[in-house]
């Protein structure tokens, strides 16, 4: 669809939360957000900071660093929990809020229905791949594992099957890339993403025109 595009330089009107389980890829979606001038409302993590003695060994220090590297980058930005069981209770806070849009980078489960519709407007995820390529929890280890030199990143409305909502907006890096590193293309797909997510933002009332995917 269309390539990448320039921010619009007024902040948009709508209020929206950020769903990320705190790996690499999220807080750089978050960063890139920051950078933009454009924070999230909310910040929405998928569990609580893990207590040690609840949890796998070595699982809680990938866990607790996740939650430090977020709390770093947004520490006045109010954080929501959603673990799995509490969907309806996360979906009552982001009423509360008059969030308009909720926005999702990383992510350990499939999202009720209940919390994709307490958004007022949409819920949308950002995936690092061209879709309907690469579906998927991991899409950029399996385009390096292919040995792809082209990569991008989509913006898709969300439902109740994985990565197969209608596409809002997608773009591929401005040039293809030799040997890239996981935490590079990351990055990239982070910046080229929220800059997405932004224009589609600004571009709401003026009508989206979502292009439904391929099976």
């Amino acid at each position: 669809m269309a390539a990448e595009t320039g921010v619009a330089a007024q902040r948009p009107r709508y209020r929206y939360a950020l769903l990320t389980n705190g790996a690499h890829f999220g807080c750089e979606v978050l960063q890139s957000l920051l950078n933009l001038q454009h924070p999230p409302e909310l910040l929405i993590l998928p569990q609580y900071a893990p207590a040690p003695e609840l949890t796998p060994p070595g699982r809680e220090i990938v866990a607790a660093t996740q939650h430090h590297q977020l709390e770093q980058l947004a520490p006045a930005i109010e954080t929501g929990y959603a673990p799995a069981s509490l969907q309806a209770q996360c979906a009552s806070l982001l009423r509360q809020r008059a969030i308009d849009f909720i926005l999702v980078a990383c992510w350990p489960y499939l999202i009720d229905s209940v919390l994709i519709d307490s958004a007022a407007k949409a819920a949308l995820n950002m995936h690092p791949s061209m879709l309907p390529d690469y579906r998927g929890p991991d899409p950029i280890a399996a385009q390096l594992a292919d040995n792809q030199a082209r990569f991008g990143v989509s913006l898709h409305l969300m439902n109740q099957r994985f990565d197969r909502g209608d596409i809002i907006a997608q773009a591929e890096l401005a040039e293809p890339v030799p040997n890239p590193t996981r935490s590079w293309l990351e990055q990239q797909c982070a910046r080229l993403g929220s800059k997405l997510f932004i224009d589609a933002l600004n571009g709401y009332d003026a009508g989206w025109r979502p292009l439904r995917q391929a099976d």
